[in-house]
């Protein structure tokens, strides 16, 4: 994979990270104004974390993939892994939670119960989700470093078992084949163990190991299609143009634009419009657990100052996407890159691990 290769998956984060800005956006306005912008309020899902899922089992598997059974220590994987998810994490929860006890009635009631607590700090995944509802995704990132721990601490015919085992099981249980029990859904952590979310890691996983031996083209036409695979999937959700959906047909698209962006031919000179992306890219993480607090707060001083009687309403809304952009890059800067950097130089002292693994 190229450097510049690199810029376009680091690119395609801030682009992934907008599109769940976007939704919860929609959303939070129809709350505030009942203004539906761009007719997205009601949609469940942007497909943005969706290709989260597939970038990060593509991007573990290219990096750690020949590892797997072959015994190999993993704390240095595992420490770089839990700096990357868990500090800023615990940061903006413990930020979020005082609010929950001074204003119970902003939560759901869970918020405040010790149980609770210590499960959404550890990442622990529970039917209601963490305290800071964004982070419900991090549970998920957090099974699948695991298992690929377990994978690389092994040796090589019990490893690729019991990744067949998993991969077979989840399959099963997404198909509703009853090989574990008749309703795998009643029992939480099982549904949660084998769900449908793994498969999209498990996606990116196999074109990573396609890509190592395969040249990939025709990328335009892969990422245009890949593209217009989101709108596509919005608007059929939207006016029930097929009678099957569910969240995993967002694989497809987000797949298409993984293979595109890994085959299309990019210039010598990087447009200023793709290094912007990648800034947004570089901060996503930040994005993705803040960025629903910064619109919340905004849309609140909009009510208060009735911003309304003086804007649009499309124009108060696109002027908060612009204005939590700007603050989330800026927390970015001031607060998780010096804190991901000065823990991974305590802790990882290796500049070479420190510099591969920066932004995964």
């Amino acid at each position: 994979m190229s450097d510049k290769q690199k810029l376009l998956l680091q690119a395609s984060r801030g682009v992934a990270a907008c599109f769940v800005l976007l939704f919860h956006m929609a959303s939070m306005s129809y709350k505030y104004f009942h203004y539906n912008l761009f007719g997205l309020n009601g949609l469940a899902r942007s497909g943005g974390v969706d290709y989260f899922f597939v970038l990060t089992g593509f991007l573990i598997y290219s990096i750690y993939g020949k590892r797997i059974g072959t015994r190999q220590k993993v704390g240095k994987y595992l420490t770089n892994r839990f700096i990357r998810i868990y500090p800023l994490y615990w940061l903006v929860t413990l930020l979020v939670l005082p609010v929950y006890f001074l204003v119970p009635s902003f939560g759901l009631g869970f918020e405040t119960q010790k149980d609770a607590i210590i499960k959404s700090l550890l990442l622990i995944p529970q039917s209601h989700g963490p305290i800071l509802g964004v982070a419900w995704s991090l549970s998920y990132f957090v099974l699948f470093y695991g298992i690929f721990a377990l994978l690389m601490r092994m040796d090589r015919k019990p490893a690729y078992l019991l990744l067949s085992i998993w991969g077979a099981l989840t399959l099963c249980n997404v198909l509703h084949v009853p090989v574990i029990g008749p309703d795998i859904s009643r029992h939480f952590y099982l549904n949660f163990l084998f769900g449908e979310t793994n498969l999209e890691l498990a996606v990116g996983c196999v074109i990573a190991h396609w890509a190592m031996s395969h040249r990939m083209n025709n990328g335009a036409w892969w990422l245009g299609v890949g593209m217009l695979g989101f709108p596509a999937i919005w608007l059929s959700t939207k006016y029930n143009w097929m009678p099957y959906h569910d969240f995993l047909l967002y694989a497809v698209p987000s797949s298409m634009v993984l293979i595109g962006l890994l085959s299309v031919h990019v210039s010598s000179m990087v447009p200023r419009w793709l290094a912007g992306l990648c800034r947004l890219g570089d901060a996503s993480y930040t994005i993705l657990l803040t960025h629903l607090l910064s619109i919340s707060v905004l849309l609140k001083l909009s009510k208060v100052l009735a911003i309304q009687k003086h804007m649009s309403f499309l124009s108060i809304d696109l002027t908060i996407i612009i204005l939590t952009l700007l603050i989330c890059v800026l927390i970015y800067r001031t607060v998780e890159r010096p804190l991901v950097s000065g823990l991974r130089k305590l802790l990882l002292p290796n500049p070479h691990v420190v510099r591969k693994t920066q932004n995964i």
